[in-house]
């Protein structure tokens, strides 16, 4: 997979510093962010959810790092999610596999795109802690999401949220999901897809100088800066992606002119 020319490779490279602030700075937010922006392109999205899986790995161990001292990873909340997430994962990943290059993946990404951001614009706000036993189907529909699209998804994030009342205990718990997601995604891959090729590991060599500094940034202006008017600026972009690529699976399918 190539990102073939200066302007695509450049956006590649803006797209993940600016997913990695985020991610450093709220816990979530980087796979749809680079998905939402590469899917601008014409770049294969199965061979590009690749480079991002192993991006994702590489951030979630950054963050882990970086918040290692302040805060303890709750594994009690995250151990039904990861049963969970080991059998989502796999499907998802079949999901893009086979429909990848049909109009129907980018309509899914494009509705997985505006719910993501349609959650985070009007966040519901959880009061009482979600019970235990919705672990394992939340962990299982997040993981269909990571497996598919390279990014587990807001499910996870109110469950980990309503059970975590500590912020950055919180975003350490949620590293460490979405790496285990990461880790089965790649499993799949090798075991599926078309594997690692020298190509891939080019681009996520190119990206994970960029991640790694811009995830610090984002983890240590989290307390800082606020919150809100940035996140509501950055899923409305995000909810505006997604309605494109919508329009643009219509269009393939000859519903719009």
């Amino acid at each position: 997979m190539m990102l073939d020319g200066t302007y695509v490779l450049l956006l590649y490279l803006s797209v993940v510093a600016f997913a990695a602030f985020v991610e450093g700075f709220t816990g979530l937010g980087f796979g749809i962010i680079v998905m939402a922006g590469i899917a601008f392109t014409s770049c294969d999205l199965e061979r590009f959810t690749l480079v991002l899986t192993l991006l994702l790995m590489f951030l979630n161990s950054t963050i882990i790092w970086a918040g290692r001292k302040e805060s303890k990873i709750e594994w009690r909340t995250a151990g039904l999610i990861l049963v969970g997430e080991a059998l989502g994962v796999p499907i998802g990943y079949g999901f893009i596999l086979h429909f990848g290059k049909q109009p129907v993946f980018r309509f899914a990404l494009g509705i997985v795109l505006i719910l993501f951001a349609i959650n985070h614009i009007f966040r519901p706000q959880i009061k009482k802690a979600l019970n235990n036993s919705l672990g394992i189907l939340i962990g299982l529909i997040s993981g269909f999401i990571a497996g598919a699209f390279a990014a587990a998804g807001p499910l996870i994030a109110l469950f980990v949220y309503s059970r975590h009342r500590d912020a950055v205990g919180a975003k350490l718990t949620l590293q460490v999901l979405f790496f285990s997601a990461s880790i089965c995604r790649l499993i799949s891959i090798l075991i599926w897809g078309e594997g690692i090729t020298m190509n891939i590991l080019k681009l996520t060599g190119i990206g994970i100088p960029i991640v790694f500094i811009f995830a610090v940034i984002g983890h240590f202006v989290t307390r800082r800066v606020s919150h809100g008017v940035f996140l509501k600026i950055v899923f409305i972009s995000i909810g505006l992606s997604g309605f494109v690529n919508v329009l643009r699976a219509l269009r393939e399918y000859g519903l719009l002119m």
